[in-house]
């Protein structure tokens, strides 16, 4: 007997993560192959806004902006994934950046 089961790991609950133990476990028991299948997650701004800590509404500035890159689907824009990790690691290395500088500051300034 072959299952399926879909699961989006940006809103894994631990409901979800009780099913997905319960159901590897229950393959395993019939000595069951499970194939985890990677689909191209495409987020919300809205998502977005959440994994990066910031408004809904920056995001849409940004993504006006020329800064982050989106796609529109019908009226509704998406992010994919791998723009999410691009732009995530820019504004750590922004950060990086202005720490830096503020630490130079305070060491070599009199």
């Amino acid at each position: 007997m072959s299952e399926t089961m879909t699961v989006n790991p940006a809103h894994l609950s631990d409901e979800d993560r009780a099913r997905i133990h319960a159901f590897l476990e229950s393959a395993k028991e019939r000595g069951e192959v499970v194939d985890l299948v990677p689909r191209m997650e495409q987020l919300t701004p809205a998502e977005l806004a959440h994994r990066l800590g910031m408004s809904r509404s920056t995001v849409l500035r940004r993504i006006a902006a020329g800064d982050i890159h989106a796609t529109k689907v019908g009226s509704h824009h998406r992010i994919s994934f791998a723009e999410y990790e691009r732009y995530s690691r820019e504004l750590i290395r922004q950060m990086a950046e202005v720490s830096a500088a503020e630490i130079e500051t305070e060491l070599f300034s009199e």
